[in-house]
């Protein structure tokens, strides 16, 4: 007679990035046999019903239809767990199920996550983007606890749709810049981008113009309060913040005080485009040859020029559509159908939207040549998204370039795009590496805002 496995199941799966996220299976015994709940409480606190579930022989069967989801596997005696295969969209990954509990600080090791007493003041805040329709963003300010105004840095988050500690794969980096800043004088800024965490929004539809005007909005929040000094407010952008903190800082009605660019770009974008994506094929496919490499971005180039160049979206949508079939077949060979329906679906929806669009279009040197503040520019040796020999030099051209000779440029040795101490230094380390940032990363950043804002 097989035992009664009713009861909360723990779980611990990851996708191709390393990324891992908790997972709880409930089960409860019914007249017929099971019926059970899933949740991810990484992700969410809802917990989705299962379509089915059965347990025979020993082995455990469950699926959950809405996220497709499904698992199978068996009876652990020894280890008391069920050990098998979670499927979701035709990918599979390991999964053992027990009932022992696993608790958030267990899914990832981080040991410059900053631990109380803090020591300065962290407060809850929000402040509303300048558009017409108001849209809210919620973050969090820190500053020292004695009352007297401080100079500021605003964290600006790199691509894609980031909460206000630029957590990945539980990396909290501008949690802890935040933390290290403010307990050697200098108040932070940060918040959720726009349909993350608290704030409203989307990010999909927020072009590079809507973030840069969310920046000044956050200026203007500051300059209302009594505990900054409204004349030392400056910028910090990591990669594609980079890119939003030079436009940002580019009108001289701001009075941006200072930049600081960690892994920005100084190349146009499709420019850009191209090194970067050699650059992670040469990482990611080591088995394949230069020659294979420059075909493959030879059959991008045409989708790319177009989605850069075109400025109609329903345009852009069709041609896409026609490029795709055609870049698809030449990188697979004959697909089927269905297959590459799916690849031109997935494509279209990533890459025509106004952020997707807005980012291809780029060009960062004319922002850059416009700043007229000290800048701080520093980039990782071997970050394989941003490179240093490539952007640093770019960089420090276009300020210089537009007359202002207050320019810092350093390349840090042995770090990656996060400013870690790597080893194969390909974003799939990301997670196994303990460090969340150098220490002296931390150190150079926050010497040169002191030596900046006069702070002694």
């Amino acid at each position: 007679m097989e035992h009664n496995i009713s009861g909360v199941w723990y779980g611990m799966t990851g996708n191709t990035m390393g990324e891992k996220q908790r997972l709880m299976i409930v089960l409860e015994k019914t007249k017929h046999g099971y019926k059970g709940q899933l949740k991810s409480p990484d992700r969410t606190d809802v917990s989705l019903p299962m379509d089915s579930v059965d347990y025979t022989a020993g082995t455990l069967r469950f699926r959950v239809n809405v996220v497709d989801i499904s698992f199978k596997g068996g009876w652990d005696a020894a280890n008391r767990r069920f050990g098998g295969l979670l499927t979701q969209g035709g990918q599979q990954a390991p999964l053992n199920l027990s009932q022992d509990q696993i608790k958030a600080a267990d899914v990832y090791r981080r040991p410059q996550d900053p631990q109380g007493p803090l020591g300065y003041r962290e407060e809850e805040v929000m402040f509303t983007s300048q558009e017409e329709e108001g849209i809210a963003l919620s973050g969090t300010f820190t500053r020292p606890d004695s009352a007297q105004q401080y100079p500021v840095v605003i964290l600006l988050s790199d691509a894609g749709p980031q909460n206000r500690n630029e957590e990945m794969v539980g990396h909290k980096t501008f949690g802890l810049l935040a933390d290290y800043l403010t307990r050697r004088g200098i108040a932070v800024l940060r918040w959720d981008d726009r349909g993350t965490g608290g704030s409203k929004g989307d990010y999909d539809d927020a072009t590079f113009e809507d973030l840069a005007a969310d920046v000044r909005a956050a200026i203007a929040y500051l300059r209302q309060r009594k505990d900054v000094n409204h004349s030392k407010i400056g910028l910090l952008g990591h990669g594609e913040g980079a890119s939003i903190a030079a436009m940002a800082a580019s009108r001289p009605e701001d009075s941006i005080a200072f930049v600081i660019s960690l892994a920005g770009a100084g190349l146009p974008a499709r420019q850009l485009q191209e090194v970067q994506m050699a650059q992670v094929l040469r990482a990611s496919m080591p088995q394949k040859g230069d020659s294979a490499i420059t075909r493959y971005i030879k059959y991008t180039q045409p989708w790319f020029k177009m989605l850069a160049t075109e400025t109609d979206p329903d345009v852009a949508q069709q041609k896409s559509r026609e490029l795709l079939k055609e870049m698809y077949r030449k990188l697979v060979g004959n697909p089927m159908p269905a297959e590459e329906e799916k690849y031109i679906e997935r494509l279209i929806a990533l890459q025509t939207t106004p952020h997707s669009l807005s980012a291809v279009r780029f060009d960062p040197l004319t922002y850059l040549q416009k700043i007229k503040c000290p800048v701080l520019a520093l980039n990782g040796s071997r970050d394989i998204v941003m490179d240093a020999n490539l952007q640093l030099p770019a960089i420090e051209k276009a300020v210089l370039t537009g007359g202002n000779q207050q320019i810092t440029a350093h390349s840090l040795d042995g770090l990656n795009h996060l400013f870690q101490q790597c080893k194969t230094c390909t974003t799939s380390e990301y997670v196994t590496l303990d460090q969340t940032m150098d220490p002296a990363v931390l150190d150079f950043i926050t010497r040169w805002v002191q030596a900046v804002v006069n702070l002694q």
